[in-house]
């Protein structure tokens, strides 16, 4: 069912006309495990690792070629709150690599990695997502962390620059995203106005970055 459900949802996404899709979930082995062993699944513990590695495989598998039948559509993900490397945990959908799929890690409002977010080879950008103010269902707000709250800020970069500039590509829109970011170590930090202005820079004409209201989070410029 769940295998079924992600090509429902991304045949969905393709016929809504979408160009960039937030994905601000994950999930690993061991959390595979844990369910089974919740629901006492398997006779014993290595029965239980067989079977997460068999569900896991299977539905990363599918996820990634789901994904990857959409290459008009940029996807963002988060790169995971554990503070560990995801290639190493295996990680999904953060350490799937497609050229429509970034991983974004988090920083506090100061640029700097924060102690909990995730990282890894596949971790290409990163945003603020330390007491990010957040609206809530019923209008209330709340300040929440999390690489949950750094990726939709990603997304929100890509759709506005689609918003000027309708005729680009995901390759281009990924790049223009990547080549405006503050590399600092393992942070690449994203700078929406840079970002804009190369993209203007690279259409030659249209609207200005001027023409955008940022509401970038604090920390971000």
């Amino acid at each position: 069912r769940a295998k079924a459900a992600a090509w429902s949802t991304i045949n969905a996404i393709r016929a809504s006309g979408a160009r960039v899709v937030n994905m601000s979930f994950g999930g690993s082995q061991r959390g595979w495990e844990a369910v089974l062993q919740f629901h006492g699944v398997g006779k014993d513990g290595e029965e239980r690792r067989a079977l997460a590695r068999r569900y896991f495989t299977e539905a990363r598998d599918n996820f990634r070629d789901a994904v990857a039948s959409a290459p008009e559509i940029l996807f963002i993900t988060t790169s995971g709150n554990s503070d560990s490397d995801s290639g190493f945990e295996e990680t999904s959908p953060a350490d799937i690599q497609l050229p429509n799929l970034m991983t974004i890690g988090a920083v506090d409002s100061a640029g700097q990695e924060t102690s909990f977010s995730s990282f890894g080879r596949t971790t290409v950008a990163h945003a603020n997502g330390y007491q990010v103010d957040s609206l809530v269902p019923g209008g209330g707000r709340l300040r929440a962390s999390g690489t949950s709250t750094a990726a939709p800020q990603v997304a929100n970069l890509a759709a506005k620059l689609w918003a000027l500039y309708p005729g680009l590509s995901v390759a281009q829109v990924r790049q223009l995203i990547l080549d405006g970011a503050e590399r600092n170590g393992r942070v690449n930090l994203i700078h929406p106005r840079r970002t804009l202005e190369l993209a203007a820079r690279l259409q030659g004409s249209g609207p200005r970055p001027a023409d955008v209201m940022l509401a970038a989070a604090p920390g971000v410029p």
